[in-house]
């Protein structure tokens, strides 16, 4: 892409779908059965097909090697005639300890590898597979500008939250969406988790620091121009509800806040 040249979604853009069925005792993982995290992925990939029309590729990455005929039942009806790819991998076997941050980037680079459709894009897009982003087209189109990386830091409402009680937070990057130049992950993001020897890979934190360190050298917008509006059953904290009063409370807060003070980043 030339300079401020806008991103061709339609032909250049990919969606990469991260999927774990069977979460091999992976802790603080939610939910723990394989059948209704099966149910969960194919509901939230038949909403990406069936809706968000200038969404035209997209790449479903499984890691644990659970059959995904049901999964691509989902094809079946393709009102947009979306290409959507489907890869199979069985890399859910790394120690427990490394975290779902670590099996996740893993799964994103071993899935890469097998993927035919990535090499027609120059981005592509990271998303937390059992969730929905509603306004994911919208985000997009407003990254007006050529872009190496288009992410959503959070790197002062944590202050508020240690406040309240909150201990094990810090700065980090909002990793249920994010977008990549090809170029920009190969060279800077997926050498994080091969580097990585032992403890937990907190991916937030580890993308925050990298893609931070790198503003100066890189075209990076660390903040999405609207709120993301996630909905479904989050991964962790228990299954956090997105669409719950107390989380659409949030959403309607920080709606605001990035449209009237967009300094604050909550």
């Amino acid at each position: 892409m030339k300079e401020n040249q806008v991103l061709n979604i339609e032909q250049n853009f990919a969606l990469v779908l991260t999927a774990s069925i069977d979460i091999k005792g992976m802790p603080k993982a939610y939910p723990t059965v394989a059948e209704q995290r099966q149910e969960d992925y194919y509901n939230s990939l038949k909403y990406y097909i069936n809706n968000q029309p200038r969404i035209q590729k997209i790449i479903f990455i499984e890691n644990s090697g659970w059959p995904l005929d049901r999964v691509k039942e989902t094809f079946t009806d393709n009102p947009h005639h979306k290409k959507v790819e489907f890869i199979s991998l069985n890399c859910n076997d790394f120690p427990r300890k490394f975290g779902k941050g670590y099996g996740e980037s893993l799964l994103i680079e071993k899935g890469l590898e097998k993927s035919t459709l990535i090499n027609t894009v120059t981005h592509f897009a990271k998303i937390t597979g059992r969730i929905y982003l509603k306004n994911m087209t919208q985000i997009l189109e407003n990254a007006k500008v050529d872009y190496d990386c288009l992410c959503d830091y959070k790197d002062q409402g944590w202050k508020i939250r240690r406040l309240w009680g909150e201990k094990n937070v810090n700065p980090h990057c909002d990793t249920r969406f994010l977008v990549f130049s090809q170029e920009f992950y190969h060279q800077n993001i997926k050498p994080l988790h091969q580097q990585h020897e032992e403890g937990c890979f907190y991916i937030e934190t580890q993308l925050y620091q990298a893609i931070k360190s790198l503003e100066k050298q890189n075209n990076i917008i660390s903040r999405f121009a609207v709120e993301p509006d996630f909905q479904g059953i989050a991964g962790h904290f228990g299954g956090k509800n997105y669409s719950s009063k107390k989380e659409r409370a949030k959403f309607k807060i920080r709606t605001w806040t990035r449209k009237f003070i967009p300094s604050l980043h909550l």
